[in-house]
């Protein structure tokens, strides 16, 4: 099953995967409905009748803001105890498991504080290299990333702790440090790609921390839609139900593509700011290029951010040259989507002009050998059948003055077991078997298979197959990825000027480029 909601009624159902019917079950109860889901908090925010909302002090529920199954999820006690570590004694036992790190590195980077990059995730999975050690890679970084609505309560020092707050007691608090309150009022923008529960969990949380009101606004990607949102001198106004603009004076972005909508210079703070998406929060290529210059940087350290050999900016006419060149085993990427059949890549029509082939993390098992530079799923713990799945595991931080700190950990897996073998059929959909993005198109529109989320309930983390050690690495190598894309931000952004020469060298797509709003 899936499990999808509502645009008009904002009422959870359970889908049927085999015939996309409605099924019933008490998960349907949590929600109220008739003149209750009128005043219902999560209604007033997810309604698409009327985009602009305003939440006040008192309004956060969790009831509204996580997964039912998660009110009541203990938390596995192996994720307790590594959110309890802190960061002293992750050096340490970061340093036992690996000698060769110099160790006042790793804390001057714990102890980082990033310009720009303040909140992010990254996924990660559990491989084996050629030389049959186990490590964690990254796969994608991202800003405005999705897990709180998974993530049970944490008890950090005998205090019960919601991410959401987290994420605006440190990285957002430290954002509002730069704005004038005499400009104006608070808001969070999503769109239709943005996780619409979230939207309001962090709104709700924004709204108790300042004892301030919220707007919330969905921004419709229509192009025949007036949009409730303009910019003048440099700061952004609302429009609310009655018509009247509002200054705002800082701005939470949980938005898809927030350079078409942001500029890069406004007196209105956004958080996170536009330029650490298009320095590789949501540019994959400029990710890319960002682990590179700064693994240069590591060299030396015993430190480096490990991810798969990635080939960039390569124009659509060129890809199957390149798959054919690597052995045909690659993903391939879009700038800003996910991996897909390249079938179905080459006979789409593709908004960008550059893309990224990168080498598959594969079965171990399809190959005599392990090759130098490749990496080999661990993948889950076998099931009742015997079967592995290929799994991610996304790790989230926050960061204030003291630097980084974990705050959601979640998994996924994919939809089919990883074959012992190699399927001899070209007809074969590896997404199934490889892809770990539980977010699927249904009658055109974006649902989510909870099925496949792992989430850190101690009823069902084990499966992820995930040791303590696999999460300290996997929250050093998202540390080092965070920095290695605020790094880039601060060269692409200097003294509030954007380089646009380097950013075009770096990467040459001019329809991305056209896209900006400078």
């Amino acid at each position: 099953m899936q499990t999808t909601f509502s645009k008009v009624t904002g009422i959870l159902n359970l889908i049927s995967t085999m015939n996309g019917s409605v099924l019933k079950s008490d998960i349907n109860k949590r929600l109220p409905n008739g003149k209750e889901q009128e005043n219902n908090f999560f209604n007033y925010i997810m309604s698409l009748d009327n985009p602009i909302k305003k939440v006040h002090p008192g309004d956060f529920d969790p009831e509204l803001c996580f997964l039912p199954k998660i009110l009541n999820a203990t938390i596995h006690p192996l994720v307790a105890s590594f959110f309890n570590l802190g960061n002293d004694r992750i050096i340490t036992r970061y340093k036992n498991l690996n000698p060769q790190v110099d160790v006042n590195v790793l804390r001057n980077y714990l102890e980082y504080n990033p310009k720009f990059f303040k909140w992010a995730a990254s996924d990660c999975f559990n491989v084996i290299d050629s030389n049959g050690n186990r490590q964690m890679i990254i796969i994608e970084s991202g800003s405005s990333p999705v897990g709180q609505l998974a993530m049970p309560l944490l008890n950090i020092n005998n205090k019960r702790q919601n991410g959401y707050t987290f994420v605006i007691q440190t990285a957002f608090k430290q954002a509002l440090k730069h704005t004038d309150p005499s400009l104006g009022e608070l808001a969070i923008l999503y769109d239709e790609t943005g996780y619409k529960i979230e939207a309001a969990g962090y709104a709700a949380a924004i709204s108790e921390e300042t004892n301030e009101n919220v707007w919330v606004v969905n921004l419709q990607n229509d192009a025949e839609y007036e949009q409730p949102i303009k910019w003048e001198n440099q700061i952004m106004y609302i429009k609310d139900q009655d018509g009247v603009w509002h200054p705002i004076r800082a701005c939470f972005n949980y938005i898809d593509k927030p350079w078409c909508r942001f500029s890069l210079k406004s007196k209105t703070v956004v958080f996170n700011h536009t330029i650490s998406c298009l320095a590789g929060g949501h540019n994959k290529i400029m990710a890319s290029k960002s682990f590179e210059l700064f693994n240069n940087e590591l060299s030396g350290s015993g430190l480096a951010i490990r991810f798969p050999e990635t080939i960039c900016n390569v124009n659509k006419s060129d890809v199957y040259s390149y798959v054919e060149k690597v052995g045909g085993r690659v993903v391939i990427k879009a700038p800003y989507d996910c991996g897909e059949e390249l079938k179905k890549f080459l006979d789409a029509d593709q908004p960008y002009e550059k893309f990224i082939v990168q080498s598959l993390v594969e079965n171990r098992l399809w190959s005599e050998k392990l090759h130098p530079g490749k990496f080999y799923h661990i993948g889950t713990m076998p099931d009742d059948h015997n079967q592995i799945f290929v799994n991610d595991l996304r790790m989230m931080v926050s960061t204030d003055e003291t630097g980084f700190h974990p705050v959601v950990i979640l998994s996924r897996r994919a939809q089919n077991p990883l074959p012992t073998y190699l399927p001899n059929n070209s007809n074969w959909n590896s997404w199934k078997i490889f892809g770990t993005n539980i977010s699927i198109e249904s009658d055109s529109k974006e649902a989510l298979e909870y099925e496949r989320l792992i989430t850190t309930d101690q009823k069902e983390f084990d499966i992820a197959g995930f040791s303590i050690d696999d999460l300290i690495d996997a929250y050093v190598q998202t540390v080092l990825s965070v920095i290695a894309i605020d790094k880039m931000c601060q060269k692409l952004l200097d003294n509030n000027e954007f380089n646009y020469e380097l950013y075009h060298s770096l990467n040459p797509d001019n329809v991305l480029l056209g896209e900006l709003l400078l």
